[in-house]
């Protein structure tokens, strides 16, 4: 009886024991057939499929974006509990620029968002331009490689090439694009009058001109912050530059110039807009501007595609539309918005939790999650996603051909003067806005001053 017992006891261990140690070479690596088909596969330095991990996010100061965020992280935690998301943001002025600089050479986050796409792109021909942090980074050694990660190829190719790919590899993932070379324009003013959107310099006059003899202020500008007016300029060299690049990179190699004439008649053109502006508008404030634009008190503004949801929630009735600012007379040069890439999301490569941050970029790329990304950034999406906003829907004969702007190309030059400083065309100076009188004065203003600032 006791020889049965002590068999049947050793039995009942052996079974423990196979249970304990079969399958799983004593640890939890399953996967659910999902994860094992379309999650990135885990980095050396990520954490095992099962284990607890804290998943750093950095981000700035953006209600909608935020707000976003906050509901995506509570689903990315449902799909994954073993991860926990810490989503910190502080003001997107110098105080993000600090932390974002400080988290990255501490190696103390995973997920890093720039405030932009990778522009402009440092060029060996401009000789002593100082290279961007996000180029600094990536030759460090301090972000991911993510081109051969599945989910990239989610997001249109030509997006991807132009907005987070340097060295033929893609080291971001761009939220979207937005625009801001075109003119909100009032639908029922332009209807009242008799008026087409116009696809020329010309038609631009004569809408203006009609407009004013209708007793109808045509153009409202944000002139007090100065940079909202240079979006408008930045339209006019969208369109009257056949190639803003190569023109850029003339100026460093000597055979183009600020004197040329495109450039002299796009400082025309933008002292046209400023005269057929309304009373004052250098004393106009950025925030001021939709209300200007919604009490009808104007009939067109300059602004970028991001405030579209602004002059909705102001009037949810007024009837708007956008277009390029038609520079040039050929109406070929005039049929596609210019702006840049917006906000973009980097893996840093020695991430403590680096699997984690890439299965948070999956489920992002998916394409639900991505539209719903859109509909509350107001971005111009990058990927082919159905997004229910009668106003992205109505522009995207525009951005088929999307280009880059002016400030996302130009390479400035170390110590330039104040006429070339930054990344503007800087038509403010010019009257009425400014003391120089004439778009010659101010050409040869910003040549001498390229040239006194041009490398020994």
């Amino acid at each position: 009886m006791l020889k049965k017992y002590a068999l049947g006891l050793m039995s009942l261990v052996l079974v423990f024991v196979v249970a304990a140690c079969g399958g799983n070479g004593g640890g939890n690596t399953s996967e659910t057939p999902s994860e094992s088909s379309s999650e990135p596969a885990a980095s050396e330095s990520g954490a095992k499929p099962d284990e607890e991990v804290t998943l750093k996010i950095i981000h700035w100061i953006n209600e909608p974006v935020n707000k976003y965020y906050e509901e995506f992280n509570k689903e990315f935690m449902e799909r994954y509990p073993n991860i926990k998301v810490v989503y910190d943001v502080v003001p997107s002025d110098a105080t993000y620029d600090q932390l974002q600089q400080t988290r990255i050479n501490a190696n103390d986050a995973d997920l890093v968002a720039l405030k932009s796409g990778f522009a402009p792109i440092p060029q060996e021909w401009a000789k002593g331009a100082e290279d961007p942090l996000w180029k600094q980074w990536i030759d460090a050694g301090l972000i991911a490689d993510l081109t051969n990660q599945e989910f990239v190829s989610n997001y249109n190719s030509i997006d991807v090439q132009n907005s987070t790919t340097y060295n033929g590899k893609v080291y971001g993932i761009n939220m979207g694009k937005v625009s801001f070379t075109g003119l909100y324009y009032n639908k029922k003013i332009f209807a009242d009058n008799g008026l087409q959107v116009p696809t020329t310099w010309d038609e631009f006059v004569t809408v203006v001109n009609t407009l004013k003899e209708k007793g109808v202020t045509p153009l409202g500008f944000a002139g007090k912050d100065i940079w909202p007016f240079n979006l408008a300029v930045q339209g006019l060299s969208a369109s009257v530059h056949k190639d803003q690049a190569a023109f850029i990179e003339g100026l460093w190699r000597g055979t183009t110039k600020f004197t040329d004439p495109a450039q002299i008649e796009i400082l025309g053109k933008a002292q046209f807009l400023m005269e057929n502006a309304i009373d004052a508008f250098m004393g106009v404030d950025y925030g001021s501007l939709p209300s200007l634009f919604v009490s009808g008190q104007v009939a067109m503004i300059a602004d970028g595609t991001w405030n579209a949801p602004t002059l909705k929630s102001l009037d949810p009735n007024l009837e708007f539309g956008y277009f390029p600012i038609p520079g040039s007379n050929d109406a070929s040069q005039n049929n596609s918005l210019a702006g840049k890439y917006d906000m973009s999301w980097v893996v840093l490569e020695k991430a403590k939790n680096k699997d984690a941050a890439l299965k948070w970029l999956a489920m992002q790329s998916e394409p639900e999650h991505y539209a719903e990304f859109v509909k509350a950034s107001g971005f111009l999406p990058n990927a082919d996603v159905t997004v229910e906003d009668p106003f992205i829907n109505e522009i995207k004969p525009y951005l088929s051909s999307f280009k880059l702007a002016w400030d996302q190309l130009f390479i400035n030059r170390a110590n330039a003067g104040e006429h070339v400083s930054g990344s503007s065309i800087h038509a403010e100076f010019l009257a009425p806005a400014g003391p120089v009188k004439t778009p010659e004065e101010l050409a040869e203003l910003s040549q001498s001053e390229w040239d006194a600032a041009a490398p020994k």
